[in-house]
């Protein structure tokens, strides 16, 4: 759960997946690492002292009208021969980026020249919007696309050097696209008592752990974990919370072997309150999933028909990790795994780049993925009352609901997790890109 604003992950929609040329380097991810900390919120822009004093307002102004045009010998002209920064520069006003110009108007030739370029394709202009929304906006599907590689590229190659420069240690800073807003990774989490509620558990911050109105997106999960089958299953999840999905799978669901792994001690202690330990083929796990798993696997082999991942104030790298584990956590060949879908909750597109980001991850861990559209009542104005910040748009009435299953050219074979280090791991995903 990423409260708005606060995005832990990279940024359309259940896309097909995308083929990617194998001739990214290093090097061009850290040309783009270095102009996107120069990404913009919609409250300031990329502008800075230096960059005013390089770059002439008249000639901003000119790129800006020559990408509407999609006047190509002028945009050369200022970029190649005036200076590279044209192709990035935000105007004044209302933040708008060559990019996003280039974008809206559906000159493609010219949106791939600025991508090129190092113009960054996570900035926002002043009513947070970003080039793939104007692309969208004007229905320029090509555009869109051209996009979301580019961003899925970029993302899935800073997240690896995030990870060799951060291994060890999961620091509270943004990641890539969160343009260096607060991060909703809260690394004492466990250490703070909460308020439950009727309607919400809250932390000391009075951010939600979990909210009731979730009730219909946890019985679709349900239904796709399970195959709608009504007893038998064999059912994995990460996160407690509110035990909403785990009641569900309960009462309609009767699985065979239902494990909860749960980290926070004030959850554990209500739901032993709540007699869940008793319950029929239930067993509670108390502590960190990162603890618990491990053991699982190595001592005890166990297998899941369905698994549900939805922790609370994790890194996003944390996510990756354990995507590492589900190979040797799924049973195969019609094991399904899921997570509660709240990437990037700030902007659709960067919702759509982070479940590509998690198609192509997943994909080179022998899963497919897909994320199915479900139509939910958005939440009202007076459930968000008392919450210090949302974690979705009231605005957005649809949720894209992940479901991966085995390719079936690896349900017999081992994938990069079941035996890689997590360095050869990082290796070859550079690779494939």
């Amino acid at each position: 759960r990423e409260p708005i604003g606060q995005s832990q992950a990279k940024p359309s929609q259940a896309r097909t997946m995308a083929s990617y040329d194998t001739d990214v380097t290093i090097q061009d991810a850290l040309q783009f690492s270095t102009m996107s900390s120069t990404t913009t919120t919609n409250t300031t822009t990329t502008t800075t002292t230096t960059t005013n004093e390089l770059l002439s307002p008249e000639k901003i102004q000119c790129m800006l009208q020559a990408c509407a045009s999609g006047d190509e010998s002028t945009i050369a002209q200022l970029v190649n021969n005036e200076h590279y920064l044209y192709a990035r520069q935000q105007e004044e006003t209302e933040g708008m980026s060559p990019l996003m110009v280039a974008a809206r108007e559906g000159h493609g030739t010219v949106v791939r020249f600025l991508l090129e370029r190092g113009a960054p394709w996570n900035a926002l202009d002043r009513y947070g919007k970003c080039a793939g929304d104007y692309a969208t906006e004007r229905q320029h599907w090509d555009i869109v696309n051209e996009l979301v590689d580019h961003a899925t590229r970029a993302e899935l190659i800073l997240g690896a050097m995030m990870r060799a420069n951060n291994r060890g240690e999961r620091s509270s800073s943004p990641p890539p696209s969160s343009g260096g807003a607060e991060t909703s990774t809260k690394p004492n989490y466990l250490r703070q008592r909460l308020t439950f509620s009727e309607n919400s558990i809250l932390d000391e911050e009075r951010d939600a752990v979990m909210m009731k109105w979730e009730r219909p997106l946890m019985e679709a999960h349900a239904q796709i974990l399970t195959n709608n089958a009504p007893s038998g299953k064999r059912v994995l999840n990460i996160g407690f919370g509110m035990g909403i999905i785990d009641t569900i799978l309960q009462e309609k669901h009767s699985p065979s072997l239902h494990v909860i792994v749960e980290a926070h001690p004030d959850i554990y202690a209500k739901m032993k309150q709540d007699g869940w330990h008793l319950k029929p083929n239930v067993r509670v796990c108390f502590g960190k999933w990162q603890d618990v798993i491990p053991k699982l696997i190595e001592q005890e082999g166990l297998q899941f028909d369905g698994i549900f991942f939805d922790t609370y104030g994790e890194h996003f790298l944390d996510l990756e990790d354990f995507h590492k584990l589900v190979p040797k956590l799924l049973s195969p060949p019609n094991g399904v795994y899921s997570f509660f879908n709240g990437l990037a909750p700030d902007n659709l597109f960067f919702h759509g780049v982070a479940c590509q980001c998690v198609q192509v991850q997943l994909g080179e861990l022998g899963l497919e993925t897909e994320f199915l559209p479900c139509e939910i009542q958005m939440p009202s104005t007076q459930e968000w009352e008392g919450i210090r910040r949302k974690y979705w748009h009231n605005d957005r009435d649809t949720y894209y609901l992940p479901r991966a299953t085995w390719k079936p050219q690896c349900v017999d074979r081992k994938t990069l997790a079941t035996s890689d280090t997590p360095e050869q791991t990082e290796s070859k995903r550079l690779r494939m890109i």
